[in-house]
This record gives C-alpha cells, structure tokens and sequence, in this order.
C-alpha cells in the first residue's frame, strides 16, 4: 500500500519504537507549530508534529487565550501601533521585522475567519479580531493540522535532536508515553516550537511549558537571544491562575486599608505593585470599564471571569486580591537567535545544507 500524499512514511515499527521518514519535523502543538505544520503541509511536505501534551489543548494558549496585534493595514495605522509598541520596548526592537509580524498577524487573522473561527462583532457588526479564545483557536489548529495531512504524535515529548557525525540535525526522537514506546523521526527540517519556561509558577496552561525546546537546541549549538527581557510576571487573581493582565488597565488597584497605590498600573506600574506586595496584600477592581467594554471582556475572555462567578464575586464593582506569577520566557520576547527570515538558527539540518549548496 502506497503512503497517502503528504503523510510522514511509516518505516518501520521494530521492538519498543516507531520510525516515521519526513521532510519537517514540529516540535511543540502550540500556535505557533501548527500554523508552521500547516504551512509546511500546504507545501507539499511530510510533516509530523510532535506533543507532549494533546494538541489542542495542551499549553498556555489552548487553556487561556491570547491578545492579538492585529492593525489595519493603513500606513498611519501601522506606524501609530509600532511607534507604541517600540516606546514600551525601549526602543530596541527592529521595525522590518515589526512591520512583518503585522503583516502576517492580519492575513493570519483573516485566514482563521475563513476557516470558521467565530470572532464576535462590535455593534456595527464588524469583527473584532484583536483577541482568541484559546479552547476555540487551538480546536480550530488542531483540526486544521489534521485536514492538512499532519501526522501528530500527542502525548510524546521530544527528548533529544538527532545530529549525525558532522553536526547536522536530522530529526529527533522522543517517547510515546500512552503506547509506552519510543518514536524516532528522520527529518530534513526540524522547527522548535515547545514554548517558553514558566518554572512551574502554576500560570494556567504553562506547567508544560518547561523549557525542553530551548535544551534541546542548546544540546544542539544553537544560541540565545533576548533572554534578559524575559523575566515576566503577570497579574492574577490571588484565588487563580488567569493572567490576563491586559484587563487590568481598566483597574484601580488599592492595599488592605483601601488607599490607592500611587503608580500602581499593568503597564509601567507593575513593580510597583510587586513592592506593595512585599509589605501587604494588594487588591484590584475592574472598576474603570464601562459597560461595553464590560460586555466585550466577558464575550473575548470568558474564562478570565470563572473563578469570580464561582465565588459570586462582581470584579467590576468588588475588590479581590491579587498577585504576581511568574510566565518566565512564555511570553515570547526571548529565545533561540534566528539569523534570517526563515527563522533558521545557526544550526545546521540537512534541508539547510541543500539550500547552502544550491546558493553556491
């Protein structure tokens, strides 16, 4: 029997593994390896995905949700959401590659609106395509990394690159721990999405995030860059583990005796609530959103609201304690150095070197 187009081919299945032959392997079942299974899929290539949870499910995204940077495509649009961006960062972030994230973010956006994603709609019913669901946009991935011919291994961490004698990546191999066996794959290509390390902080959806990824690659030569600015703690109720700190600017935030906390913000102010933490409990109300931004916050990000309602509790007009956990590297502004716009880092997989000795 012949192997469908664009699956991973089945070598061989020998005592306690499973070998697979392809052209891509994903590490990770996130965001971002699914658009990149997908798109490697839609281009004729066999792809497997590994997971080591269920993709779809597993990882911050799936159990949360995420703000996207979708902008008009208008110049001054686009100028005016890098300008913001860039001040926050210290200016330090390069504009080419700004301007191709917003590129991609809003084709990507529109892309998932075509595919059935249900994004809701402001009044005068225009979508509002600034934010997922998480439950929602890792189903849709999954389904979509199904449709495309991905093979996908879950519950199957990745746990060392495979690099013959010349220092070339060919793949990787990991367990299969529902089939308690071991998967092999040989690949031309590897892409690393595994996520960030939140360090077991308890933020929801990040115990898997563990830093496997980043191992593997250091294991493999690979570099780093960015790290120093990754050290992130985001806001949470002190009863959760939701960080949807993008809320709490509609947030005045107060100590035990009720007095606001001078400076106190989600942008620009959250050391100061870490050192107001240090001398007492600290405590927010979503007290500055109106109505309708009320009703957008359930609609966009209804699990943000779930330890309230079980608690009965109004974040609107009622104070709650908070806190600070730590989301480590999760939030994606550190990482592998990639060295150019394929995202390639300076090691070396055999797809690499066929590129390298075609330039030639």
């Amino acid at each position: 029997m012949t192997n469908p187009p664009g699956r991973a081919e089945k070598l061989s299945r020998s005592a306690g593994s499973v070998v697979f032959d392809a052209d891509v392997l994903v590490l990770g079942g996130g965001p971002a390896g699914t658009w990149a299974a997908i798109s490697a899929a839609e281009r004729g290539a066999r792809v497997v995905l590994a997971d080591k949870g269920f993709c779809g499910t597993s990882g911050a995204t799936a159990a949360a949700g995420t703000g996207v940077w979708y902008v008009d495509p208008a110049p001054e649009r686009r100028e005016a959401a890098m300008a913001s961006r860039e001040k926050l960062g210290g200016h330090l972030q390069d504009l080419r590659w700004m301007a191709r994230v917003l590129d991609r973010t809003y084709a990507q956006s529109n892309q998932l609106a075509d595919w059935g994603y249900p994004y809701p709609s402001d009044d005068d019913g225009k979508p509002q395509r600034n934010s997922l669901q998480g439950p929602e946009y890792m189903r849709l991935m999954r389904k979509r990394t199904k449709q495309a011919g991905v093979t996908i291994l879950d519950h199957s961490p990745a746990l060392e690159l495979l690099v013959d004698g010349n220092g070339v990546v060919a793949g990787a191999a990991g367990l299969r721990r529902q089939k308690g066996d071991r998967w092999v794959v040989n690949a031309k290509a590897v892409v690393i999405a595994t996520g960030g390390c939140a360090f077991l902080s308890k933020t929801l959806g990040s115990n898997v995030l563990t830093g496997d990824g980043y191992l593997l690659a250091a294991e493999a030569g690979a570099e780093f860059t960015s790290m120093e600015f990754s050290n992130a703690y985001a806001i949470s109720p002190a009863f959760g583990s939701v960080t949807k700190t993008l809320f709490y600017s509609w947030s005045s935030f107060t100590d035990e005796e009720g007095s606001v906390i001078p400076g106190a913000s989600s942008k620009g102010g959250r050391s100061i609530i870490a050192r107001a933490l240090r001398k007492g409990p600290v405590y927010a109300r979503l007290d500055e959103a109106d109505a309708e931004t009320q009703r957008h916050m359930r609609v966009s990000q209804p699990n943000f609201f779930l330890p309230f309602d079980r608690t009965s509790l109004d974040p609107f007009t009622q104070r709650f304690p908070i806190t600070l956990r730590l989301e480590g590297t999760v939030r994606g502004t550190g990482g592998l150095r990639i060295v150019d716009d394929s995202c390639a880092t300076r090691v070396q997989t055999q797809l690499s070197q066929y590129a390298t000795r075609a330039a030639r």
